[in-house]
């Protein structure tokens, strides 16, 4: 005894009174993040969707410059879409054999759809196609699935259509006479060029 007052020997939980949660406060604090979550998430996945396809356009219109710089240069070349393995190719010389997408092209760069994120795929989907351009059932409608550009600055006039998983979509027109090129996105009731 100091000073003829006792010192308590007890617990932390004695000294300073109960410390934790109860039961029903945990409860509704994983309600509340509960709650949070499912307004968050299906937020940041349509956000996520729309930022992976419209990356996807931006280098879709890069392999169409690039291509014209190669016309600008003398050298023929194609964008090559290929539904079935969700892949875009860049070749500039169609090879010895004087066809597109075989073993002998030069291959300048290409992209897988599953190496992006976001679920994308060719297509429209529900949306339907640009009001007055043709309907194809894989989102392609570029001949043979290839943009094709030559030394004249002509090519094939076609439109490619991307969609994510998460309702974001993105369309691409290109001319057949300067390969110039108008990007539309899917803005809940029509197509919206950007």
């Amino acid at each position: 005894m100091a000073d003829g007052k006792r010192i308590s020997q007890g617990t932390c939980w004695e000294s300073h009174g109960s410390q934790g949660f109860t039961l029903l406060e945990l409860i509704i604090v994983v309600a509340v993040m509960g709650l949070l979550s499912a307004i968050a998430i299906p937020a940041f996945s349509s956000f996520y969707g729309k930022c992976c396809v419209e990356a996807v356009a931006a280098e879709i219109t890069g392999m169409i410059m690039e291509g014209k710089q190669n016309f600008l240069e003398g050298r023929d070349s194609a964008i090559i879409f290929d539904p079935d393995k969700g892949k875009i190719s860049l070749h500039s010389w169609k090879g010895e054999d004087d066809q597109w997408n075989t073993a002998d092209d030069r291959l300048v760069r290409s992209f897988r759809f599953a190496d992006k994120g976001g679920g994308l795929s060719f297509g429209y989907g529900n949306y339907g196609p640009i009001d007055g351009y043709g309907v194809t059932a894989d989102g392609i409608t570029f001949q043979n699935n290839r943009l094709v550009c030559n030394p004249e600055l002509t090519g094939n006039a076609g439109t490619v259509y991307l969609r994510s998983s998460s309702g974001a979509a993105i369309a691409i027109t290109v001319n057949s006479t300067d390969l110039g090129y108008k990007v539309r996105s899917w803005e809940g009731r029509k197509w919206v060029r950007r």
